[in-house]
């Protein structure tokens, strides 16, 4: 049985959606897509210069760019449902290795996915009025018809409404995302133990970082086919895929810092136990009438002091390090290479 998306103080109705609905969330999101294109597709019917296309617009395939910005909007959704599922598998997985009884557990659940409804608000109008603002200067996307287009006009009231609605998504879903991501950060303080040679326990904290990564890289790289159509990008694109690059790194790290801070003060403390023990097992070495007592102690507290220094402060390892890189090489490649192919359709097409 799948997790419910469980927030709190409560769940956002676009999120309620994929629970109500018995399919995977990409499919949700798609079907979320589809019916804003389905609005999209009546308003230039009778608004615009046919179906799929927006009056006095200068490029061609508008219907193409507009379907790949709507699918913008249901996947960023399905993305959120995706990443909060994860969070409470991952919580659950973790739960073995953190203090307290079932009562103080259940808690720390409610906890990381409690947010400020408030600040979603605010972030999502901050995101999507300053889309508004960018389209209105976007030349690229109107052409010689922008100082024409006022607020009035058919499409530009639907660039502005759709990008108001995209970002908005964005936003909220980046500012949901940091929170979980602070809030799986406070799990390391209550962490019951650290074995400082066995990373194993805190896979799960890992998991949570590089799921975080992985979903966004998919979604700029999606969003970059906006390169493939001459005229699609605006010019604020570069922009909006470096913000969604470096959000993604953000992700990634946000999760790990608590258990971080806890294995580095675990580390500290053993090998301040270790030095003050080799400290001792010196002194008696070097006594005159050591007795039976042998090097052999000191040497074993050397070397075990020697692997707790060299002990890992994150809870990742190499493989982890090496997957964020491949997911990131995906993202951004993605984004690299869509732009060059625009660049060489232009450069055939003149």
């Amino acid at each position: 049985m799948r997790e419910r998306i469980e927030l709190h103080p409560w769940t956002p109705w676009a999120l309620r959606l994929f629970d109500r609905v018995p399919l995977p969330a990409g499919v949700v999101g798609i079907g979320i897509a589809l019916a804003v294109f389905a609005v999209y597709l009546v308003w230039t019917t009778v608004l615009g210069n046919g179906p799929g296309r927006l009056k006095d617009v200068p490029f061609e395939g508008a219907w193409a760019a507009e379907l790949i910005q709507d699918l913008f909007i249901g996947f960023t959704l399905a993305i959120q449902a995706h990443s909060v599922r994860g969070a409470l598998r991952d919580f659950e997985a973790l739960a073995p290795v953190l203090r307290g009884d079932a009562a103080q557990r259940a808690a720390l659940r409610e906890m990381i996915t409690t947010y400020r409804p408030g600040l979603l608000w605010a972030v999502g109008l901050v995101g999507g009025i300053g889309t508004i603002w960018v389209i209105q200067q976007d030349r690229a996307l109107l052409g010689e018809n922008l100082p024409e287009m006022g607020w009035s006009h058919p499409s530009m009231l639907w660039l502005a409404g759709r990008n108001f609605v995209n970002w908005w998504v964005v936003s909220r879903a980046i500012a949901l995302e940091i929170t979980l991501g602070r809030a799986f950060s406070r799990l390391g303080d209550h962490l019951a133990t650290v074995d400082l040679l066995d990373r194993a326990p805190l896979a799960p904290i890992g998991n949570r970082a590089l799921r975080n990564v992985l979903l966004w890289m998919l979604l700029t790289a999606f969003l970059s086919l906006t390169y493939v159509g001459e005229g699609w990008a605006g010019q604020g694109m570069p922009l909006a895929l470096g913000l969604l690059g470096a959000f993604a790194l953000t992700a990634f790290v946000l999760p790990l810092l608590g258990a971080h801070r806890q294995i580095r003060r675990q580390k500290n403390a053993e090998l301040a136990r270790l030095r003050a023990a080799i400290a001792e097992a010196r002194e008696q070495v070097l006594e005159k009438h050591a007795g039976e007592l042998t090097g052999g102690r000191l040497a074993d507290l050397v070397a075990y002091e020697t692997r707790i220094a060299a002990a890992r402060e994150w809870p990742i390892d190499a493989t982890t390090l090496l997957r964020l890189g491949l997911y990131l090489a995906f993202g951004f490649g993605s984004w690299i290479g869509a732009a060059l192919v625009e660049r060489a359709l232009d450069t055939a097409l003149r």
